[in-house]
């Protein structure tokens, strides 16, 4: 590739007629030359293919690939936070791990990337809390002192902000941790988040992120006095956090409620229940027979704000859609094995949760009926 400096500006001519400063021909090198050959070797087979939904590698020279790869939606180039980029926590995925070497190489492109477009604010080194070791549930009703509920105080992510408190119970399983009733409480000044990463600390060893990265998509906008809301359905399975670790949590953004014209708070990353034929079709009468007597009970708050499926028993498609949208808040549609309502009675996994299926045949029988209306949801996102 020739290049020539133009002028006295700083800027270099690419030999096609695009002039880039110093740190655009940098970052553009850094693909050529450590990314790409990075995406080759572990990736390019997958994802530089036909389905339009993956093919985020596709191009036919390493600028198309580069242009490609960071105007893919969704995202996985984070310039804001590169870190956490789905490039490098690679996300529900069936293909090789990263090496240490890959990763590392794939940041410095990314961060080069970063400089190049002159990204401002926190970025990754502020917007992470400090690592916790979190409280477990072993037995128990969140609240009880055998199931205690964690507080983790974001405030000191903004200077001068009166804060505001991510809030889960956290169950240990075998190898994974299992996070329930998780949602944000709002301060006296609200608060705004996007990108919320969960990650694992061990006292030795290099920090693991979720590998599904599921809350990639999620933006909350909290006014003061607003009720505590649900990140992401409010539980997931956390494969290969190992219980005894510490935890800590890394944000794109972190900030006090934002006024947005009047538009009010809100939440993205889960809309409502697009399925409903299917979901009354296959998913109702298994959840009201294994699921309502807690989930539905009035009497039983604990179980309702985990999920509330009050009116599963009803006959019209005013109250079960309100139904539908309640449990699919809780579907995992990076890994729909992953979703609360599946781990959770599964005589197979180790949660502390009031029901288990007696046999794991009973558990299959339920899984298998409710997944038809599950994957109906996740093809028609």
């Amino acid at each position: 590739m020739a290049l020539a400096l133009v002028g006295c500006s700083g800027l270099i001519d690419d030999g096609g007629g695009e002039t880039l400063t110093a740190e655009e021909q940098a970052a553009r090198t850094l693909f050529s030359q450590k990314a790409k050959p990075v995406l080759d070797t572990s990736c390019a087979s997958c994802h530089s293919g036909s389905d339009p939904t993956v093919a985020f590698l596709q191009g036919a020279n390493p600028m198309e690939v580069r242009e490609k790869l960071m105007s893919f939606d969704p995202q996985v180039v984070n310039l804001e936070a590169p870190t956490s980029s789905r490039l490098l926590t690679k996300g529900a995925h069936s293909g090789p791990s990263l090496l240490a070497t890959q990763a590392s190489d794939l940041l410095e492109w990314i961060s080069a990337e970063r400089d190049a477009a002159n990204v401002t604010g926190n970025g990754d080194t502020s917007l992470k809390t400090e690592p916790f070791t979190p409280l477990l549930c072993t037995a128990g009703v969140p609240g009880d002192p055998t199931c205690p509920i964690n507080l983790v105080d974001i405030s000191s992510l903004v200077e001068g902000w009166a804060g505001a408190k991510i809030k889960f119970v956290a169950q240990p399983l075998s190898q994974d941790l299992y996070l329930t009733n998780l949602a944000i409480e709002g301060g006296t000044e609200g608060v705004y988040l996007e990108h919320p990463l969960f990650v694992s600390v061990p006292l030795d060893g290099q920090p693991i992120p979720d590998t599904l990265d599921r809350y990639f998509d999620v933006k909350i906008n909290m006014k003061a006095g607003d009720e505590p809301q649900p990140i992401g359905g409010g539980s997931a399975a956390f494969i290969n956090f190992t219980p005894g670790n510490r935890l800590a949590i890394h944000f794109k953004v972190v900030d006090r409620y934002r006024d947005e014209g009047g538009m009010g708070g809100g939440i993205t990353g889960a809309t409502g229940c697009k399925k409903l034929a299917e979901f009354k079709a296959n998913a109702k009468t298994p959840l009201q027979n294994s699921c309502g007597s807690c989930h539905a009970n009035a009497g039983n708050a604990n179980a309702r704000g985990a999920m509330d499926i009050t009116g599963v028993n009803a006959t019209d498609d005013a109250t079960l859609q309100n139904v539908c949208n309640q449990v699919r808040t809780r579907i995992n549609f990076t890994d729909t094995n992953q979703s609360g309502f599946f781990i959770a009675p599964n005589p197979a996994q180790g949660t502390n949760h009031p029901f288990k299926f007696p046999a794991q045949g009973n558990f299959d029988t339920f899984k298998a009926a409710v997944d038809v209306w599950v994957q109906a949801e996740k093809t028609a996102q």
